[in-house]
């Protein structure tokens, strides 16, 4: 059985390749958004803050109503097992 060293030598060089390519997209697009005058890491911050207190909301729902989030839960896993066994 090859272990990871192999496993990742002969296909590293795909991937690192295929990371540099996406973090230099990446550093176009937030160059370019900038150069309309849209500040990226104001939004990065934003959208943060955003997960954050959605994350809050979530916790606290669950903790107020557990067996509705259970009985949701398990309604989002039975629809995924159905999807998966496709």
């Amino acid at each position: 059985m090859a272990d990871e060293n192999e496993l990742g030598q002969t296909g590293g060089d795909g991937q690192r390749s295929q990371m540099e390519a996406v973090r230099a997209a990446a550093s176009e697009v937030s160059e370019n958004l900038k150069s309309v005058g849209i500040d990226t890491d104001r939004m990065t911050d934003a959208a943060g803050e955003r997960v954050s207190e959605l994350q809050r909301l979530l916790v606290d729902e669950v903790r107020a109503q557990p067996l509705r989030a259970l009985a949701w839960a398990a309604a989002a896993g039975v629809i995924f097992g159905f999807w998966a066994a496709k």
